[in-house]
């Protein structure tokens, strides 16, 4: 279709759904996310999906995927023509993934967005970096200010870390909430320990393997000396992949150890809910699995982890991929774990539960605002 080219602008601006006097029986909400294959995507995905439901039940989520993936075709993002058609079809409009500010994935324009007419949402956005000691990755200057005027232009926006809300700050915009990322509220349940449980090794994405070799090279010997630590303390490793791609590798490089992948988000959280303790660099596996109330040491490779481990005081448990004293660390966290010694969760949980309260404030008014910004009958 021509409305999913790139490059196609806006010819003319189309009168806004959320302005028409209607009987509305339902609230049609467009929500721009990535809708990838990585089943981390569809844990933040579910928690927003989940809350606004809950709090606004007449919600109605067509999905607009803004990430380039296979199987939506191009990416549709909130620019462009596709304005019109949120401004034609939507109620409202949400834009809730993850690291939608690294780089600028979704590449709204600053000269556009303001021509949105449906309110806007941002939910849970962060910003990553190349390597642990790189600033904000954002290729072009003027994603800067397109970042600003797209801030300004939403009702709401929310951001799942510390270093995030900081990134706004510089950028001139103070109004973000720090929520924490979507995913680490979509359950709630309390730290515990299994004692039949697994150990689920999460596999590094393998586009890694292409564009940070050196870096690759090292999530690969560390998954290799946490198979060892797994086997010393009796637990069985199951490596664990968000993604189809990553099956593929994951073969290719422990071919003799058990492998864990599904795309159905139901079955990662039974899968989840079985093991024991989970360790490793994808971060919405850390977030999510915390939700679930399993023990887990996140290995951090960019400021997206480092976020998360300063945001919620975990700076003395997670570890940088680049520690020098990998093997020991996580081994003594291993067997502290093992050992039934949850208490450096304690801390973590009473901060969690704060930006909880927070999260689900923030969806409520959503809900509300989203009430009283669109035009209704009566």
């Amino acid at each position: 279709m021509e409305l999913f080219k790139k490059n196609v602008k806006i010819t003319e601006i189309s009168n806004g759904r959320s302005q028409l006097s209607l009987n509305r029986k339902s609230f049609i909400i467009h929500h721009y996310c990535p809708h990838t294959f990585n089943i981390g995507d569809h844990f933040v995905i579910r928690s927003i999906r989940k809350y606004l439901n809950e709090y606004l039940p007449e919600a109605i989520f067509i999905p607009k995927p803004c990430a380039k993936n296979r199987g939506w075709g191009q990416p549709v993002r909130l620019t462009g023509e596709n304005i019109n058609i949120s401004n034609k079809y939507a109620d409202a409009v949400i834009v809730g993934g993850s690291d939608q500010y690294n780089n600028w994935a979704l590449r709204i324009k600053k000269d556009e967005i303001t021509k949105l007419v449906p309110p806007l949402y941002l939910i849970g956005l962060g910003v990553s970096s190349r390597s642990l000691n790189e600033p904000p990755y954002i290729a072009k200057k003027e994603y800067y200010e397109d970042i600003r005027i797209t801030n300004d232009q939403a009702r709401f926006s929310s951001v799942r870390d510390n270093y995030t809300k900081e990134f706004l700050v510089k950028l001139g915009y103070e109004k973000a909430v720090v929520t924490g990322c979507p995913a680490l509220h979509l359950f709630n349940d309390d730290f515990h320990l299994l004692k039949d449980g697994f150990a689920a090794l999460t596999f590094p994405f393998p586009v890694i393997k292409h564009s940070k070799k050196i870096l690759y090279k090292s999530l690969i010997t560390r998954i290799r000396e946490m198979i060892d630590i797994m086997h010393r303390s009796g637990l069985q490793p199951i490596i664990t992949c968000h993604d189809d791609r990553d099956v593929f590798v994951a073969q290719e490089v422990f071919p003799d150890e058990k492998i864990f992948y599904s795309n159905y988000v139901d079955d990662f959280i039974d899968f989840y809910r079985k093991s024991l303790l989970v360790v490793g660099s994808r971060l919405h596996a850390s977030i999510f699995v915390a939700g679930l109330g399993k023990p887990f040491v996140n290995i951090n490779i960019d400021r997206r982890g480092q976020g998360f481990t300063d945001t919620f005081n975990l700076g003395e448990w997670n570890l940088n991929i680049d520690d020098n004293q990998f093997v020991k660390k996580l081994e003594q966290r291993v067997n502290t774990i093992i050992s039934g010694d949850l208490r450096v969760f304690n801390n973590f949980s009473k901060i969690k539960s704060g930006y909880r309260q927070l999260y689900l404030n923030f969806m409520r008014n959503i809900a509300a605002d989203i009430k009283e910004k669109v035009v209704r009958q009566g």
